[in-house]
């Protein structure tokens, strides 16, 4: 009876160490693909919104890494990723995914619906993937990220576009640019042809913004 006990107490531990690593696997699986989902050209996308070595970046929205890590090898040692994100545990993800792969130059933000909180106020740009269609609050998001670019600094909003078959609850270029003009930015490029997204490079406005949505 015991030796039957300690039989059927195996079995039952094999099955949850089995379960465990099939639903490591299968988590691993779906997160690798909801990013081909997104079918990115990252490397084309970077070049667009003009990420350089050496530059001071704000990424907004950053989750777990996906633009964050490509972005901070683009920059360099000499440069520097300040990936924000209202998840403390995207970002303590996207610390752990930094260290692994030897990234000293990324700092996590954990920000607020309505505000970054970048910690300086001299980015060169501040980027948003697959995210700014997310915002709750766009508008107001964006006047205060004014205050942590630069002069001459830029935003790149990178999104799914619902003209070439995104879902729809993705942004039209029309959407984004009124929040964007309501929030004092006026748009210096648009490329979509690059994985059927939208990249729109803004800068702020002289004038002061309307803040209407």
């Amino acid at each position: 009876m015991r030796r039957q006990v300690r039989l059927t107490v195996r079995v039952l531990i094999v099955l949850a160490l089995v379960a465990s690593a099939g639903a490591g696997v299968y988590a691993a699986w779906t997160t690798a693909a909801a990013r081909q989902g997104w079918n990115l050209d990252i490397d084309a996308a970077l070049n667009a919104v003009g990420v350089a070595p050496g530059q001071i970046v704000g990424e907004a929205g950053a989750g777990d890494g996906y633009f964050t890590l490509p972005m901070a090898r683009r920059v360099g040692a000499s440069g520097v990723v300040f990936a924000n994100d209202i998840s403390r545990r995207a970002l303590n993800s996207l610390a752990a995914s930094a260290r692994r792969d030897g990234l000293s130059n990324i700092q996590t933000v954990e920000g607020t619906v309505d505000d970054p909180r970048f910690p300086r106020q001299d980015l060169d740009l501040i980027v948003i993937v697959h995210a700014f269609h997310d915002f709750s609050q766009p508008v107001e998001w964006l006047v205060n990220a004014r205050k942590y670019l630069r002069p001459g600094g830029t935003v790149a909003i990178i999104d799914r576009d619902p003209s070439q078959g995104a879902e729809s609850h993705f942004w039209t270029r029309e959407r984004i640019l009124g929040h964007a003009e309501s929030a004092g930015f006026e748009m210096t490029k648009l490329v979509d042809d690059v994985s059927k997204h939208l990249i729109i490079v803004l800068k702020t406005r002289a004038s002061p913004p309307n803040q209407t949505s």
